[in-house]
């Protein structure tokens, strides 16, 4: 998908959660360093990218993020890029803003039955309230 999107003269990032899997993608990160995301994740973190800067424009010009091994981290991570990616789309289009991921096309890789998030000293329930399952989105 990475490919034919470039091909197509299009913006796509390819993001992971752990850096191993992140070098394994064409041009991949994690997701932590491509949307500034705190280490500590909860329901009221915020991101830390500033208007008009280049990774604002390259975010608001990308077509497609592709989020590997995306069951394997925090919930509120996910709700975190989705605030941050409408807040960098209102200044393209105001209608943006009420869109999930601000319009974007976010693809999510990984295997949704076996990997989930690691909760330190976490029961069962903890480990099911941070999966992706259980977000708002």
């Amino acid at each position: 998908m990475l490919e034919k999107v470039h091909l197509n003269g299009h913006i796509a990032l390819a993001v992971a959660s752990s850096g191993i899997t992140a070098l394994l993608l064409p041009g991949g990160r994690t997701a932590h360093s491509q949307f500034k995301l705190p280490f500590d994740l909860h329901e009221d973190s915020t991101y830390s990218i500033t208007h008009g800067f280049d990774l604002t424009s390259f975010l608001q010009i990308a077509s497609l993020i592709i989020w590997d091994e995306a069951p394997m981290i925090y919930q509120h991570a996910f709700e975190i890029v989705d605030r941050t990616l409408k807040d960098l789309m209102k200044a393209v289009d105001q209608l943006l803003k009420e869109k999930l991921f601000g319009g974007k096309v976010v693809v999510f890789g990984g295997d949704f039955h076996q990997i989930l998030p690691v909760v330190i000293k976490g029961t069962r329930e903890d480990i099911m309230e941070a999966c992706l399952y259980r977000s708002i989105l």
